[in-house]
């Protein structure tokens, strides 16, 4: 579907939207999000991101006959493209990391990305970290975040991108419950220790009907022995694959401490890709509860646990929940997924006709 020549310039139509992602590495799996709501919104969408992530079936659930265009630019074309066109046939563009063309902090840097006779007006800014330009009262509120901010007061446009195509709704799997890790394999990112602790706990009362995918980067180093058969380690996958995994998975696990300061950000200035992943896939999380309002999730839609402590007794709850209970889950993850939807649409309506 991908394997075409490289083009010097993006595909441009009659009512175009360009998205595009910078960055290189990260952050891409917002991207058919953005373009769903960009979509519903009436427009062509034209797509500018490092060609390899198209390969890596980004957008392999979304229609054939959608009114969207891959465009396989590589980095220098893209940036050449936007240095020289003045960007009159386009209706906007959207900037999926503006870290990328900024400092986070200073956004008029941005523009510079840009011809120097571009409408300013067509560009339009997501931020995946707003502390630091809040921290140096440089925020504006215009700039889009993919989740209400709850720090210092601070506002923004909210646009939450959880559409990653059409994705299969699956069961809870009856036999072995399924749970799924996702993201690099760092302290930083998660409690590791909590984790591994609460399933030898798990295994020591007697319970084997478990499994645990893990999918990223890093490694388990210090996994014990008796846990080794309980745990897939897939490393990083591609977009296609981990789509696949996500829907054989029954619950995702987070370990988010609110203690821990990397964590922090996850419930006042940012947000996790897991999130957008539980809310496209209806997967429910194990999640502490401290992390759960910000975020949308409650005892309806998620599996909470209060104290660390806990966290065995929520695997439990997971293992032992009937088939009918965690349909029920997902139908109410569904209706904040809707809400979630409905919300962002409109916000993006909103600040696109001014």
């Amino acid at each position: 579907m991908f394997d075409f020549f490289f083009s010097k310039t993006p595909e441009i139509k009659e009512n175009t939207f360009i998205v595009w992602e910078p960055c290189s590495e990260n952050h891409s799996e917002v991207v058919p999000g953005f373009c769903r709501y960009l979509l519903d919104l009436g427009y062509h969408v034209s797509v500018l991101l490092n060609p390899k992530h198209y390969k890596e079936g980004l957008f392999c659930r979304f229609k054939d006959d959608e009114n969207i265009t891959y465009n396989k630019l590589s980095k220098s074309q893209i940036k050449n493209f936007f240095k020289k066109d003045n960007l009159k046939s386009v209706k906007g563009v959207l900037v999926t990391t503006a870290g990328k063309i900024c400092d986070n902090i200073h956004y008029e840097q941005s523009y510079e990305a840009f011809s120097p006779d571009i409408d300013k007006k067509k560009i339009y800014l997501v931020e995946h970290k707003a502390n630091f330009a809040i921290d140096e009262g440089k925020w504006d509120e215009k700039i889009i975040t993919l989740n209400k901010l709850n720090y210092k007061g601070a506002k923004s446009t909210v646009v939450n991108p959880h559409y990653f195509g059409e994705v299969k709704i699956t069961p809870k799997n009856e036999k072995i419950t399924n749970f799924l890790l996702i993201g690099t394999i760092r302290e930083r990112k998660r409690n590791n220790e909590l984790i591994i602790n609460s399933f030898m706990e798990l295994l020591n009362s007697g319970y084997k009907n478990f499994k645990v995918t893990v999918i990223g980067k890093g490694n388990l180093k210090h996994l014990p022995e008796s846990l080794r058969p309980f745990f897939d380690i897939k490393g990083r996958l591609p977009f296609s694959k981990m789509y696949d995994e996500i829907e054989k998975a029954d619950f995702f696990l987070t370990s988010y401490d609110e203690n821990h300061p990397n964590h922090l950000r996850y419930i006042t200035s940012g947000t996790s890709g897991n999130f957008q992943l539980i809310y496209g896939f209806l997967k429910p999380c194990v999640i502490k509860r401290s992390f759960c309002t910000v975020n949308g999730f409650c005892d309806n839609n998620s599996v909470i646990y209060d104290n660390l402590k806990d966290y065995t007794n929520a695997l439990i709850r997971c293992i032992e929940m009937k088939g009918s209970d965690y349909k029920i889950m997902q139908d109410n993850l569904a209706r904040l997924r809707k809400e979630l939807y409905d919300y962002s649409l409109e916000n993006l309506r909103k600040l696109i006709n001014g």
